[in-house]
């Protein structure tokens, strides 16, 4: 099979599978009242969405699993297989994560009601060592950055960075098909890239399934969205691509046509530690009057500037379109 169709298949296929297999999860979600509660964070007229199901990314998870053990069962690679057997697994922890924080939500009727901050931090890490030290038994040292540094601090990096960027893809999931248009756009310009030079050959069938199965998600999930990917999807999204870039060697694309992932963390470090340095310095009354940004994560801050949802979205998506196309332009990987 040729790098193209390698692409090509993963790409119809996760938009298929996930398109048809979200709904009827929509349905059984609705069934069992399995509601999003609005996060006290969000605009005021994110109110009108209370009723809508969460926990969609179980479609998007399923399809990408299928169609990622169905490349590992169907093509000879392996060293490849096992590769791309612990990715998928790391994914499917990461979503398992998220699965547990959206019940919290759900059956506590609020959205702090899920794993704390701290809970939901020791699992990540866990899980991102989990990847890093099977990386290494399997051959397949996480690429490094820093060369030179010793193999235990280039893993302790590694497990910082697939946690980190865990985080930047949740904080990403706030408003209608944003996180499902933007992982569409960075997954598949990886997967194009990863072309001109195949440190893993079967990863572009993976990065292809995890754009169709986002494409296909998108279905349910455009404005007004039917249904919520919830963390069970942006963890899932969010260990998979770290994860995935570290095998690959593509850190740097991903940081690149990823740059909306980073800005979103970036908005909400700067916004909460700010905000703590003001307080402490100046007063609590001080540090309200005078935000960074009106709202965090950034989404919200031009939501808040005025800019209705679709807009945000659009342009959090054309900006991810500009830098996967400087990516491919320079070849960055």
């Amino acid at each position: 099979m040729t790098q193209y169709a390698l692409l090509g298949t993963g790409v119809i296929a996760g938009s298929v599978l996930s398109a048809i297999i979200t709904w009827p999860v929509r349905q059984i979600l609705l069934n069992k009242s399995t509601v999003q509660p609005i996060s006290e964070n969000a605009p005021e007229k994110h109110r009108l969405k209370h009723g809508t199901p969460t926990m969609g990314g179980i479609g998007i998870l399923i399809a990408i699993i299928i169609v990622g053990t169905a490349m590992i069962t169907m093509l000879p690679s392996k060293s490849d297989g096992k590769a791309i057997g612990l990715l998928l697994l790391t994914m499917f922890l990461g979503g398992v994560i998220g699965a547990i924080d959206d019940i919290g939500k759900v059956t506590g009727a609020n959205n702090k009601a899920g794993l704390s901050e701290r809970v939901k931090l020791i699992l990540q890490l866990s899980v991102a060592g989990l990847f890093v030290v099977g990386c290494r038994q399997l051959g397949f040292p996480v690429q490094s950055l820093w060369p030179g540094l010793p193999p235990v601090v280039v893993d302790i990096i590694a497990i910082v960075f697939i946690t980190g960027f865990c985080n930047a893809v949740n904080f990403t999931d706030g408003l209608d098909s944003l996180l499902t248009g933007v992982s569409s756009v960075v997954s598949l310009t990886l997967g194009v890239l990863l072309m001109m030079s195949p440190t893993v050959p079967l990863m572009m069938g993976v990065y292809g399934a995890v754009a169709g199965a986002t494409l296909g998600f998108l279905l349910w999930n455009a404005y007004p969205a039917r249904i919520f990917m919830g963390d069970t999807g942006s963890l899932a999204l969010g260990m998979f691509f770290p994860a995935a870039a570290l095998l690959t060697g593509q850190v740097w694309a991903l940081a690149l046509c990823g740059a909306v992932f980073v800005l979103e963390i970036s908005s909400m470090m700067l916004q909460r530690y700010v905000f703590k340095y003001r307080r402490l310095r100046f007063g609590i009354e001080n540090a309200r009057a005078n935000r960074v940004f009106r709202r965090a994560p950034l989404h919200h801050h031009f939501e808040e500037c005025g800019m209705h949802e679709v807009q945000v979205v659009t342009m959090f998506v054309v900006f991810t379109l500009v830098c996967a196309f400087i990516s491919l332009i320079y070849g960055v990987g």
